[in-house]
């Protein structure tokens, strides 16, 4: 749907429609912001559903009132994380309807999360994420992609240390070393993250240098894994007792991340909570959870979020775009540019 910001306003027209067998449609809402503004948008805080901003000339009030709304699209180059620029406004619209029009309660769930964990401290913005994922994964969408897989049964594991760890100096090194699943986030690596990490919690002398072996630091949650918590509060519970990103949040300025390779999902994800980035020139960046009814769910909603902003997340996860190495650096994704060795 097309309207403008006071037809929205005065319809208070912000809510999805829900049928009695839980069908839901009309979800998103695009505006148009080169017609003229209202003054006081505020009741835009009670929405449920996506509202997405449209505009060619992006003027000081266009852009407070794209700090209210879920994301602005724009034509003009502006360096201002409420903006995505796009080449094509026609075809970044139909890319999120199209999203949307799949996965409608995920990418409602998405949006919501975000404009929570964007002013939440820390620790309630992690709950409230885990929360939000566990919920999904109890939802229809997630189990349509589900059933639409085929996977073997996942087997007990007789792979080597997922994990290896070494002190050189004052310098923890903690390297993922799953290379033939390409560093994929199972639960035995989760738990030996976490253990590793503890060492630089409990040691407030050391550095910590995190990076992974083989063709890319981490290509996300192990897919044969999901599904398999049984229900939504043991996949909570999970989430906030094994999470990586939480404890590199901790010790986040004696952290140094190396991310080489295509990095996907909690590949991505976690590294974010550190402060500082380093990104191999060829390293790519992808959040595809929304195609699978999720939302991020390794700390991304928060960790993301903090380095580029609620509105361009929302933009990453409901396209699945991939951005390049040079294009995270001028987002904030990343803080450098470099050879990995």
């Amino acid at each position: 749907m097309f309207t403008t910001l006071p037809a929205l306003l005065a319809a208070r027209d912000w809510y999805p429609e829900i049928s009695e067998a839980g069908a839901m449609s009309n979800v998103l809402r695009f505006i148009d912001l080169d017609q003229p503004l209202p003054s006081d948008f505020s009741a835009l805080g009670t929405r449920v559903c996506l509202v997405i901003g449209i505009t060619r000339n992006p003027t000081p009030a266009i852009q407070r009132v794209a700090q209210v709304l879920d994301l602005t699209l724009t034509t003009t180059a502006i360096d201002n994380a409420v903006f995505v620029t796009v080449s094509d406004l026609d075809n970044a619209m139909a890319s999120i309807e199209s999203a949307v029009s799949h996965r409608g309660r995920s990418a409602m769930v998405l949006a919501a999360t975000l404009r929570q964990t964007s002013q939440l401290p820390l620790n309630d913005a992690i709950a409230t994420e885990a929360a939000a994922y566990s919920t999904l994964l109890a939802g229809p969408e997630f189990a349509e992609w589900l059933g639409a897989r085929s996977v073997k049964k996942l087997e007990p594991s007789t792979e080597p240390d997922r994990v290896l760890t070494s002190i050189t100096g004052n310098t923890l090194n903690i390297r993922l070393n799953r290379k033939l699943r390409l560093n994929a986030i199972d639960g035995p690596m989760r738990a030996a993250l976490v253990e590793a990490f503890a060492i630089a919690i409990a040691d407030p002398t050391l550095d910590v240098k995190l990076n992974g072996e083989g063709s890319c630091f981490s290509n996300g949650g192990d897919l044969r894994e999901f599904g398999s918590t049984p229900d939504p509060s043991t996949a909570w519970a999970v989430r906030m007792t094994q999470h990586p990103g939480w404890c590199i949040a901790q010790i986040a300025e004696r952290t140094t991340v190396h991310m080489h390779g295509k990095c996907i999902g909690a590949g991505v994800e976690m590294p974010a909570f550190a402060s500082h980035v380093i990104a191999d020139p060829e390293t790519t960046f992808v959040l595809p959870e929304l195609a699978m009814g999720l939302i991020p769910g390794a700390g991304g909603c928060v960790s993301i979020t903090h380095r580029i902003g609620r509105w361009r997340a929302l933009w990453l996860v409901l396209t699945g775009a991939t951005l390049t190495a040079h294009e995270a650096l001028a987002w904030g994704l990343v803080d450098d540019i470099a050879p990995i060795n």
